[in-house]
């Protein structure tokens, strides 16, 4: 697990915590976690049919003054998630989440919804299913609905439908509700968005047609990954000629730099109209990542580390480093955890084929070269002893 998503766990947990422990304090005593929300799950059609896809609405109703969170839920909190129990050759698909709100309580910044919410899940039928029987789709919902106090909620869910020989058509009593639903989707970005990073934040640069026929806009931006921004702070819109430019302050504890920058660009004009897009911005050309260095300056550097640390009598403490540095990818994409683990013994043979290639020149040369040398000089381990003691103190 992530350390970020282990904060954001333990946050929740610690404001369950505060709330348990004082509800005997409150008259009456915390509201019970089925008064939060509503849930329900319908399904939009009333027949299922072999190799079709069928959208299901888990549809929850928020209590006023409350809300519950998107997928990266900001500062603290907890996603929404739904956990399926499917029929053999049944398959659910991602949530298809509607555009968060912004919300901000003590300092403390996240991305959610209040009021109604509907989160749309596709569910992929088997190719071959048997006519006339019936097909029970079990779902168990699970919230973190939060005002001053946070309380964790679910309910189990169930949809049971018909199997037909032919697709259905879609219900017409639930038609409006998942057109609704539909419409509060981000659309696919049309146009490019590219991204500045530098030691203070991000500058997001939005297009002109992005923009529209919105007067005045402002913007918001909501990143798929945790940890990238400081949530509670409001993001500051400039105009870039026809387009504009979203700056929002780096969170303190960042991540590293990302390729992408993964996320809804959620855009207000003053007049109350808006447009939200699912954008995958590209970092802006020729601009170092960070405001940081160039790949060739970073590799010199680790070169001249590596000669540093050759000089230490013990290298063991920088190695537990680099073990927590692989520590923390352990829950990335597989292909991000082999490209790193093979980078590094690439990196490991690399230096020792090179440094053993130069002891065995210089010892056809007729030079008795060898390493470690350095440690039988009596002035190289007095200098290196008071380095470590004045690294010490």
């Amino acid at each position: 697990m992530r350390i970020g998503a282990i904060l954001k766990t333990m946050s929740a947990l610690a404001g369950l915590v505060a709330l348990l422990s004082s509800g005997g304090a409150r008259a009456g005593g915390p509201p019970a976690p089925e008064d939060l929300v509503k849930p329900g799950l319908v399904a939009e059609t009333a027949l299922i049919a072999a190799g079709t896809t069928l959208w299901v609405d888990l549809h929850l109703e928020v209590k006023p003054g409350w809300h519950i969170y998107w997928q990266n839920p900001g500062d603290s909190g907890l996603p929404t998630a739904i956990d399926w129990k499917l029929p053999p050759g049944f398959s659910a698909g991602r949530i298809l989440w509607p555009v968060p709100e912004h919300f901000v309580q003590n300092g403390i910044g996240n991305f959610g919804y209040a009021g109604t919410v509907d989160l749309l899940v596709p569910i992929s039928a088997p190719k071959e299913l048997a006519v006339g029987r019936t097909a029970v789709l079990d779902a168990e919902a699970s919230w973190l609905a939060c005002a001053d106090i946070c309380i964790p909620g679910s309910a189990k869910l169930a949809l049971k439908l018909a199997v037909a020989a032919q697709p259905a058509a879609p219900d017409p009593a639930v038609a409006p509700q998942f057109a609704a639903a539909r419409g509060r989707l981000p659309a696919p970005a049309p146009f490019e968005t590219r991204f500045a990073l530098d030691a203070h934040g991000f500058r997001i640069l939005v297009p002109s047609s992005a923009v529209g026929e919105l007067r005045n806009p402002t913007g918001m931006f909501f990143p798929i990954k945790e940890s990238l921004i400081d949530a509670a702070a409001d993001p500051r819109v400039e105009r870039r000629g026809d387009g504009l430019a979203i700056v929002l302050p780096r969170a303190s504890d960042g991540t590293a730099a990302p390729a992408t920058l993964d996320g809804v660009l959620a855009l207000r004009g003053e007049d109350g109209g808006e447009r939200a897009f699912e954008v995958s911005a590209n970092p802006v050309p020729g601009v170092p990542p960070e405001g940081g260095i160039v790949w060739w300056q970073a590799l010199l550097l680790a070169f001249l580390g590596g000669v540093v640390l050759n000089a230490m009598p013990c290298v063991f403490p920088i190695l537990s480093l680099k073990l927590l540095s692989v520590a923390q990818h352990a829950h990335g994409h597989r292909s991000e955890r082999a490209y790193h683990g093979l980078a590094y013994t690439a990196g490991v043979l690399a230096s020792f084929a090179a440094l053993g290639i130069a002891l065995l020149a210089l010892r056809a040369g007729g030079r008795a070269a060898g390493w470690g040398f350095q440690l039988q000089s009596p002035v190289f381990v007095a200098v290196l002893a008071y380095l470590l003691f004045a690294m010490g103190l």
